[in-house]
Order: C-alpha cells, then sequence, then structure tokens
C-alpha cells in the first residue's frame, strides 16, 4: 500500500500527541511496542496506524487507572504481530507473512483463528484535513484581506509620523489604481505560496517524493500582476484618488481585518 511523507508525519505527528498524554512508565512502554511493531514484516502504513491506535489505547487505559501492560498478552511481541495481522504457517519454520486488515488475522488455520485476542487494538482512520477549495469566496476574502491590511499599514505610518511631528500629506491619499493592484497582488501571492507548498499525493505515493514546484502555476499569476501593473499604471492619473485622513485608513483596516471571520469564514451547522 505504501504510505507518503506527509502522511508519515502526520501519523507521526499525532503519535507524538498520544505520547505527551502518558506516565513516564507508559512511554517506556509506548516505545517497546512501537519498535516491535515498526520490526514486523507488515506494510508500514498499517504499522504506523497501529502504532497511533495503541497509543490511544494506552492513554484510555491510564485514564481508567488501568494498567496498560494488560492490553497485550504475556508474549509482547506474538500479540503484536497477531494485532497487526501477521502470522507463521508453523512454528520454527520461515514464517509465510500474510498482512491483512490491522489486527485481524488471515490464517485459515483453525488453531490459530482460535488464539485471536478479544482484546486487540484496531487503528482508527486518519483523516486528512479537506484543502481549502479555491471558489470566488475565497479570492475574495484575500482580496479584502489584502486591502485592510494595506489601509492600515497607510493609517499606521500616517498616525505615527503625525505624532512625530512630520509632514502627513503623502499618507491621506490613496487611489483606485494602488489598491486594484493591492487586491490582485494579494491573491497572486498566496496563490505562489499555496503551488510551492504542495506535496505530492498521499494515496499511496512514495515518502521519497521530492515535492514538485509548479513554475506553469506561479508564472501565470506573476503574468497576471505584470498585466495589471502594466494596463493599469498609464490609467493610474485617470483613475480616483480617495483622500482619508490617517486615523480613518487605520479604522477602515482595523475594521476589515476583525469582519474576515463574520463576511468569509463557515458558519458552524446545527
Amino acid at each position: 500500500m505504501g504510505i507518503s511523507y506527509k502522511k508519515l508525519k502526520e501519523i507521526q505527528n499525532r503519535q507524538i500527541t498520544e505520547m505527551s498524554r502518558m506516565t513516564p512508565e507508559n512511554v517506556k512502554l509506548y516505545d517497546q511496542i512501537s519498535m516491535i511493531a515498526r520490526h514486523a514484516p507488515a506494510d508500514e502504513r498499517v504499522q504506523e496506524e497501529w502504532i497511533l491506535s495503541a497509543g490511544r489505547a494506552i492513554v484510555q487505559a491510564q485514564k481508567d487507572n488501568k494498567s496498560a501492560r494488560e492490553l497485550y498478552g504475556a508474549d509482547l511481541e506474538q500479540d503484536i504481530h497477531t494485532q497487526l495481522g501477521v502470522t507463521g504457517i508453523a512454528p520454527g519454520k520461515t514464517a509465510a507473512v500474510e498482512v491483512g486488515k490491522p489486527g485481524v488475522s488471515r490464517s485459515t488455520s483453525p488453531s490459530t483463528s482460535a488464539k485471536k485476542k478479544a482484546n486487540v487494538v484496531e487503528p482508527q482512520p486518519t483523516e486528512n484535513p479537506a484543502p481549502v477549495k479555491r471558489t470566488p469566496k475565497w479570492y475574495a476574502m484575500i482580496a479584502w484581506a489584502a486591502l485592510s491590511f494595506v489601509m492600515l499599514i497607510q493609517g499606521g505610518v500616517g498616525l505615527f509620523v503625525g505624532w512625530t511631528g512630520g509632514d502627513t500629506e503623502p499618507f491621506q491619499h490613496i487611489s483606485l489604481f494602488s489598491l486594484i493592484v493591492a487586491a490582485i497582488g494579494g491573491i497572486a501571492l498566496v496563490e505562489m505560496l499555496r503551488r510551492l507548498a504542495e506535496r505530492p499525493d498521499d494515496e499511496g505515493a512514495d515518502k521519497n517524493t521530492i515535492p514538485k514546484v509548479n513554475l506553469k502555476g506561479i508564472i501565470i499569476y506573476i503574468v497576471i500582476v505584470v498585466l495589471v501593473l502594466f494596463v493599469g499604471y498609464p490609467l493610474r492619473d485617470k483613475l480616483p484618488v480617495f483622500t482619508l485622513a490617517p486615523w480613518v485608513s487605520t479604522v477602515i483596516g482595523v475594521v476589515g481585518l476583525a469582519t474576515l471571520r463574520p463576511f468569509f469564514g463557515e458558519k458552524k451547522k446545527a
């Protein structure tokens, strides 16, 4: 089945979270069973998901004031292999490994079936955070945030210059052209950063795969910004220029950032 680098790190980070909730004694046990599971002849993804579920079970046992060691049989290694679904043909012979569903043995031997543990810990599926959809609302939110930042910065600098006795005239005017560039530039910047951060697909991708940079997408966004600048620059003097006191710009910026969540945040479903 394989596991990608992104999924591996996601599961291991959750393992660390569970370990942080354990007592020192249970941490030692968790380290021991983790090492046994990772050396078992099972798929790496099965191993890591089982280790995560085992950590959750240990934390739950700890909350219930129970011994975490009692979750496993006398032969710790054999019990873990059974829970991982790793079985052998016969004792003393080279094991013919079968990897099935975590926690369920696929051996057809009746004696093996009879030895299944009742306390098998089954890995819980890990969910990937859903990627942000590129909707008109998403782009509107970026533009709104960019404009709010521009107004806040202009107003804040204007107030500071005024308090220090400087000339605030340059900070009392803002053109429509500047606002358009700020909005388009903000969208372009966010999209470039998103594309640079993209990793290979998580479903079965090789964890050693080097993330690819989407140069085509980055170039497209750069071209858009350049076009806005070159096409709009000759019109800069023809577009309206707004006169705003620094404190007004500051208030607009603060209100704009404060209303991002109410206007663009996801509403909780009843």
